[in-house]
């Protein structure tokens, strides 16, 4: 359909094609003609300001009928598919939203919005390479075009790509330092790269901007809490429930900031509100679960994490945790089932290798413990207690080279851990290293002067090299000392005054 000045410029030649006679005639049929174009102008633009007011209501229903109706009187005006499109989207009816940019972009192909809008319905889409994609053309369209950066970022950061989310997020604001979205953002980003303190810079600017800004509290209260800061976390998150009483994972975060302040029960209660909100969340389960086991609680706490699996049999920690209750109350082949399905999820895991390890060090399986804790250390896990049985098993074997080189490990990690020196020197004494051996031992009962596996095995290293004086000094001490009970070093025999010397030589 032509426009009212494309009419004008024809009929304008027109008039110098004809002869005067047929003026009147030619002059009435041009005024009918104008007259009718006025007609579906003024259509279209009824059609127009009942779409917008209608978008402003958000009744998306009703401007795309609007929106139609204008398109089918001909117009095809980049901007009506733009509009429909932007209320097609918010219907969540993607497909016909992409129709509707795709015929914008073809009717004016430098149109940066419609790139803009399109990469968002793709976003939405999770099609983030798409959304990238149609932003960096909106981009290159227009270089200030702040919220094509700021949707970019999002992009990138659903994608993990957290270096270029922040250098989007930064383009934004220098675009426009006004918007607390971007400053969250960012901040979340920065978080996810374990930079808190920059990311808590981000959060205060957010809230500077919007001070009810409840996502950004609970984001702030998150990276606190990342920080070690349970008590500012537990401030934070408890403003984003004041704003929000429904805000299920601020509840959850709160509860495991007061877990980790040891308030069990505050942690507990915290839980029980979050599932109350959203009572499918598998990990609330999990963690109110682990937060009854702390409270000695271990029915409740069998019955949460194993509703945590039910909800999401994909939650490896999940079974991890269930593995550890079954380990504390003796259940050594249930333990071992949840640790090894724990590794059918994530066979890199080395909290359950290290588990299933103990598990099977309780049970005398000690090769299966051994290759476990070896795949535990080489997978990261660097819990003391790993190294200790690990070294102790080496030691079991016969192996006391290997169990000097694994307290050694363990020392480069811990050099303040009293209990790694005490087994590096019992590992140096049975290789044959008696005065590597004291000197290990004493930098053991430096950290700990109660330490009577210390004593008791420095007496040890003392008789063996004649000096019967500190031997006999050292053994006093010990006796006066209760015997451990517990512990990795129950896998060593008792030490019997008899047999010093035969632990000793022993190889």
């Amino acid at each position: 359909m032509l426009s009212l000045a494309a009419i004008a410029v024809c009929y304008k030649g027109v008039f110098r094609m004809f002869t005067s006679k047929w003026a009147a005639v030619i002059l009435g049929t041009l005024v009918l003609l104008i007259q009718q174009a006025q007609v579906f102008a003024d259509s279209v633009e009824e059609r127009l300001e009942k779409a917008k007011i209608a978008q402003i209501a958000g009744d998306h229903t009703k401007a795309v009928q609007e929106l139609t109706r204008a398109i089918r009187l001909g117009n095809s005006n980049a901007d009506l598919y733009l509009k429909r499109a932007l209320s097609y989207e918010k219907l969540g009816n993607y497909g016909e939203a992409i129709n509707d940019y795709n015929r914008a972009i073809q009717l004016d192909p430098r149109l940066g919005m419609a790139y803009n809008n399109r990469g968002s319905v793709y976003y939405h889409q999770g099609n983030f390479d798409k959304a990238i994609a149609d932003l960096t053309k909106a981009i290159e369209i227009n270089p200030s075009y702040g919220l094509a950066y700021y949707n970019r970022g999002n992009a990138y950061q659903r994608k993990g790509d957290f270096d270029r989310a922040i250098a989007d997020f930064t383009r934004a604001i220098d675009i426009n330092p006004s918007d607390p979205d971007t400053y969250n953002n960012r901040g979340w980003a920065l978080l996810q790269k374990n930079d808190a303190e920059a990311s808590i810079s981000d959060f205060d600017r957010a809230l500077e901007l919007d001070p009810k800004y409840a996502l950004a509290y609970y984001n702030r209260g998150s990276a606190r809490l990342k920080r070690g800061d349970p008590d500012g976390s537990i401030v934070d998150l408890s403003k984003a429930i004041e704003l929000n009483p429904e805000y299920s994972l601020a509840y959850f975060q709160r509860g495991n900031a007061r877990f980790n302040k040891d308030q069990f029960e505050q942690a507990i209660e915290d839980y029980s509100h979050a599932v109350g909100i959203t009572p499918n969340h598998a990990d609330v389960y999990n963690n109110r679960g682990w937060a009854f086991f702390k409270k000695g609680n271990n029915a409740l706490a069998m019955r949460d994490i194993s509703k945590a699996i039910y909800l999401n049999p994909e939650l490896m920690r999940a079974y991890i945790n269930r593995g550890w209750v079954h380990k504390s109350i003796g259940e050594y082949p249930k333990a071992i089932a949840d640790f090894s399905h724990a590794l059918e999820l994530d066979n890199r895991s080395g909290a359950a290798y290290a588990y299933r390890g103990f598990c099977y060090s309780e049970t005398n399986r000690f090769e299966k413990a051994m290759a476990d804790l070896e795949q535990a250390v080489s997978f990261g896990f660097r819990e003391p207690e790993a190294f200790i049985q690990l070294g102790i098993l080496k030691e079991k074997a016969g192996d006391y080279a290997a169990a000097v080189k694994v307290f050694k490990t363990l020392i480069s990690l811990k050099p303040k851990d009293a209990a790694a020196h005490l087994n590096l020197g019992v590992a140096l004494g049975k290789n044959g290293q008696i005065r590597e051996a004291i000197r290990e031992l004493n930098n053991s009962l430096e950290l700990n002067p109660k330490d009577r596996e210390a004593l008791l095995h420095r007496a040890v290293a003392f008789e063996f090299l004649g000096d019967r004086q500190r031997a006999r000094e050292d053994l006093t001490a010990a006796m006066a000392m209760p015997e451990i009970k517990e512990g990795a070093a129950k896998l060593r025999e008792p030490i019997v005054i008899s047999r010093l010397k035969d632990m000793l030589t022993a190889k």
